[in-house]
């Protein structure tokens, strides 16, 4: 009997053991979020199955952390061994302490080294052995595939944020960090694209941050290709006929797989037209960001605090027409804005501010499912128009719209501070979802079909174009990045009013690049865990006696039949 007693304990503790080592197999993960925050994404399953070659991921953060930096090491265990879940045979991965030979000679050695990689070094305060010490760590990993290496630098350290708020920010963009850079890994050679030059387009410090980013991380166009600038007025001179060589121009154009043309301010000539035309008819891409009307908040700066906003004519209106499109010469008032700075008093001989509704300044929150605007969340804008469809056999796709109140101002238009002292009435911002950014695509007919007589055959005109797209935004400012006087250069989509910057600028323009240059976009999971889920308050409202009941009631009702149960199966059993 005794014996028996004892088979019977050994025999549950090996069912358990079995149990424990085949549940190590077997990944219990569940996501039960509705975006599948916690999920890796298509595009990280598809880019990990086109690795044909060994990847090996040195993880440089390891060691007595404390325990937010632990969390952070956990995260990124698990990440990797997600990746390795999707493809075994092509992934390794190891976690290195730099702190743990004794040597000092050593130590600082493979520190330098790790600098030379670009992995960016930072020191912590930790307790050792009851005493306060100082350590430097590296938290980040080189990514080696191939004969390619990449360093990825995956803790944030934004300033003003508690060091809780960075980790998470870091756990939230490690998904982001490692896929993209295998991404980059994965490219033979950068796609060249181009920002155009010639009339009067913003200046490299303008797009100093959606070119090398102002933050020195990944996130910009130079990481992902090979970005120049072409000044589409300076020719080479045929040595022949003494005149500018158009085929020599539009052969070094049709070197770029896109061109920006971000909010030029001189308008193009009947030479520029032709050469965009021709390089779209090639199958090139263009990116247009175009404001419609004339305006500048820095126009307000008068004892007026008012101006005059006129169409922007840049004799482009022509061409864009024939590809599909117009860009109005209006300005969208939206009731969803961003706020700025108003003067409305003093105190000890100080202004004081305080902040208003700017309705020229539309925040646009997209509600698209297509892969450039899906999850794109806080896109800032400022003198925005509408823009028109025109019917052709293009296929147009609307990317970024107002809100559902919204109104339309026709130029030449007086833009005064008075709106915000005598607002109009709700009722009259009766328009909406006008388009803002709408993407274009199939075979474009020329704008010079019909229209053009050479003098001499330097270019052989194409009157319709090889399937390609373009991308048309009615805001040149959307691009841009904020420059103050001393020359500091602040994030794109920065409002320094409220010291806040807005993510969708930036997110939405990568996304575009990539779309144009079809490549996967990755952006999208760099806002994966930031989204606000926020309740709808009219639901809360119609439903508030159901909500109060299951989470006051209901608990209490559970707790009783549970007690009932307990109570009824004691008695049963010593009755």
């Amino acid at each position: 009997m005794k014996s028996n007693k004892y088979f019977s304990v050994l025999l549950l503790i090996t069912l358990v053991f079995l149990i424990n080592i085949l549940c190590s197999f077997i990944n219990w993960d569940i996501d039960l979020t509705t975006d599948k925050k916690h999920s890796l994404s298509e595009e990280t399953h598809a880019i990990i199955n086109t690795l044909d070659d060994r990847l090996f991921i040195k993880v440089y953060l390891e060691g007595d952390l404390p325990a937010k930096l632990k969390k952070l090491q956990n995260a990124t265990e698990n990440l990797l061994r997600g990746f390795k879940a999707i493809l075994d045979s092509n992934i390794d991965f190891e976690f290195i302490n730099p702190n743990e030979s004794n040597n000092d000679e050593e130590k600082l050695a493979l520190f330098r080294q790790l600098v030379a990689l670009k992995l960016a070094p930072t020191d912590i305060d930790m307790s050792k052995m009851g005493r306060q010490v100082n350590q430097i760590i590296f938290p980040g990993a080189i990514i080696y595939y191939k004969d390619k290496q990449v360093a990825v630098n995956f803790l944030k350290q934004t300033l003003g944020e508690t060091p809780a708020s960075n980790i998470n920010t870091s756990i939230e963009n490690l998904e982001f960090e490692f896929v993209s850079s295998i991404q980059h890994l994965l490219k033979e050679k950068l796609d060249k694209i181009a920002f155009l030059d010639g009339n009067g387009e913003l200046n490299e410090q303008q797009v100093f941050d959606i070119t090398e980013s102002v933050l020195e991380d990944n996130f910009n166009l130079s990481y992902y290709y090979d970005v120049d600038r072409f000044n589409i007025k300076e020719f080479t001179v045929d040595s022949a006929t003494m005149q500018p060589n158009l085929s020599r121009q539009l052969a070094r154009l049709n070197v770029y797989k896109v061109i920006i043309i971000a909010k030029p301010t001189i308008p193009f000539n009947n030479l520029d037209k032709l050469l965009i035309d021709q390089y779209v008819m090639q199958g090139g891409k263009v990116l247009w960001l175009m404001d419609g009307v004339n305006a500048s908040i820095d126009s307000l700066q008068n004892k007026f605090g008012a101006f005059i906003a006129t169409k922007n004519d840049l004799n482009i209106d022509d061409q864009l027409l024939k590809y599909g499109v117009r860009i109005n010469a209006n300005l969208i008032e939206d009731l969803r804005s961003t706020k700025i700075p108003i003067i409305t008093g003093h105190s000890n001989n100080k202004p004081l501010q305080s902040f208003f509704d700017w309705p020229y300044f539309p925040l646009l929150v997209s509600d698209n499912q297509h892969s450039i605007t899906k999850g794109l969340d806080g896109v800032k804008c400022s003198f925005v128009s509408s823009i028109d469809t025109i019917k052709n056999n293009i296929s147009k796709t609307i990317l970024l719209h107002s809100s559902k109140q919204s109104r339309l101002n026709l130029a030449p238009t007086k833009i005064s501070l008075g709106i915000l002292e005598n607002p109009p009435p709700v009722e009259s911002y009766n328009k909406e979802y006008e388009p803002i950014a709408i993407l274009l695509e199939g075979e474009f007919e020329s704008v010079f079909k019909n229209r053009l007589v050479q003098k001499t055959n330097q270019i052989q005109l194409k009157e319709k174009s090889i399937p390609t797209k373009m991308i048309v935004v009615s805001d040149g400012d959307l691009i841009s990045n904020d420059v103050n006087s001393s020359g500091t250069i602040f994030p794109l989509g920065y409002d320094k009013n409220i010291k806040y910057t807005y993510p969708g600028n930036k997110h939405f323009l990568i996304n575009v690049v990539q779309h144009l240059c079809d490549d996967i976009s990755l952006s999208h999971l760099k806002t994966k865990e930031l989204s606000l889920r926020l309740l709808d308050n009219e639901k809360v409202q119609k439903n508030k006696f159901l909500i109060q009941l299951i989470n006051i009631i209901f608990p209490i009702i559970v707790l009783l039949l549970l007690s009932f149960y307990f109570i009824q199966n004691k008695k049963r059993k010593y009755a």
